[in-house]
């Protein structure tokens, strides 16, 4: 049907009742071309199609290891929960050992400047 319409023929026309040897030679070299630039776009398609379902696997997967990663950390927050209480409770009490705590120890005097 192409050839025909570029020849500007009719399927009346008598070249395309009564092809020549010329004419069935186009068609065939016509027919080829149809179908490989067919499986040429269906192989376009398949590609970008495996190429939009791994990007969508690795977002998949990301996502599955950003939950998997909060989990995790929730999960150490929580086991160290006594230790910070206990620090907490520690600095509070004034045992830290540091001097400006409640009862951590007294300030050294200033020295006074001769003069």
């Amino acid at each position: 049907m192409l050839l025909i319409r570029e020849r500007k023929l009719t399927t009346d026309s008598e070249e395309v009742k009564d092809p020549d040897i010329e004419f069935m030679k186009a068609w065939k070299e016509k027919v080829k071309f149809v179908l490989a630039e067919a499986e040429q776009r269906r192989q376009r398609q398949m590609k970008a199609q495996m190429q939009e379902e791994g990007r969508l696997q690795r977002k998949e997967d990301e996502e599955i290891q950003a939950r998997k990663r909060k989990r995790e950390e929730a999960e150490r927050w929580e086991k160290t929960r006594d230790d910070r209480i206990g620090n907490w409770r520690d600095f509070a009490a004034g045992k830290g050992g540091k001097a400006g705590g409640a009862g951590g120890g007294t300030k050294k005097k200033k020295m006074k400047t001769l003069g």
